[in-house]
């Protein structure tokens, strides 16, 4: 089994990490969280063409 978490549970811990010290809306920001998220929906994204296709 996996040792790391998940793509999206590493966005959410980091999410969670940066909002306690700052507003969320400045925590989206940071250019980790960025990369992160666009991961998520890339993976998503990717997801939903190769069910369209088949």
């Amino acid at each position: 089994m996996d040792s790391f978490p998940k793509e999206t549970h590493r966005y959410a811990f980091a999410m969670v990490e940066a909002a306690r010290t700052m507003p969320v809306a400045a925590a989206e920001k940071l250019d980790h969280i960025k990369q992160l998220r666009f991961n998520v929906q890339l993976k998503r994204l990717r997801k939903r063409i190769n069910k369209r296709i088949t």
